[in-house]
């Protein structure tokens, strides 16, 4: 008798063990969401090029605007989406500030530094998005700008890029950014050399702004 207690009870403390020791497997559940790809073309190669400017055609004592260059400038997205447009300026260390009159500027975050030789900085250049030259999937759309990153927007009457604020595109009389598939129209660039009186001018002085327009999915 004292045997089969015996052998039971361990019966019984071998199943509750094994209750206990339950095997366990994990579920994952994985993946990504992502976003609508949109790749921007300059043409000419994103280079804006002046050519060579004899110093006979700059001020000595003031500065001096440059011919406006414009060239076509488009995006196009894999899905329709809305965008923002954002400017770095490259090279901020090299603007020469208060160069925005010329070009009827007020901010100083409009104006890009235009690259520096022997120690000088050359100038400075404004980009605009040329208004009503833009078309959203073959549609007149309005320039809208944001100060706040996206918080409110409003119409730019120039278009013009800031390094502080993001730009983006309407329908016609609103104000609120439009989902977009392609995007076409006219990048103006307008150039301004600081007074000659403040450059070093006993080499060739190579004009070298460089900024980056970064596409921001809102």
């Amino acid at each position: 008798m004292k045997n089969v207690i015996a052998f039971t009870a361990l019966a019984a403390s071998l199943i509750s063990g094994a209750a206990i020791a339950a095997s366990t497997t994990e579920l994952k559940v994985t993946g990504v969401i992502k976003p609508p790809a949109c790749a921007a073309t300059i043409a000419g190669g994103g280079t804006v090029d002046y050519g060579t400017i004899p110093v006979t055609s700059l001020n000595k004592t003031s500065p001096t605007k440059l011919a406006t260059k414009e060239v076509p400038f488009s995006f196009s997205c894999d899905a329709s989406t809305k965008i923002a447009l954002k400017f770095t300026d490259n090279k901020a260390s090299t603007k020469v500030t208060g160069l925005g009159g010329p070009v009827g500027a007020i901010f100083e975050t409009t104006m890009m530094g235009l690259g520096a030789a022997s120690g000088k900085n050359i100038g400075a250049y404004q980009v605009t998005l040329k208004q009503g030259s833009f078309t959203a999937d073959g549609a007149v759309v309005d320039t809208l700008n944001s100060p706040d990153q996206g918080a409110s927007w409003y119409k730019g009457d120039l278009g013009t890029f800031y390094t502080d604020r993001w730009l983006s595109w309407g329908k016609t009389g609103t104000t609120t950014p439009v989902s977009v598939k392609t995007v076409s129209g006219t990048l103006s660039v307008t150039a301004v050399i600081d007074k000659t009186d403040n450059l070093v001018l006993i080499s060739d002085v190579p004009l070298d702004g460089s900024g980056t327009i970064e596409v921001v999915y809102l």
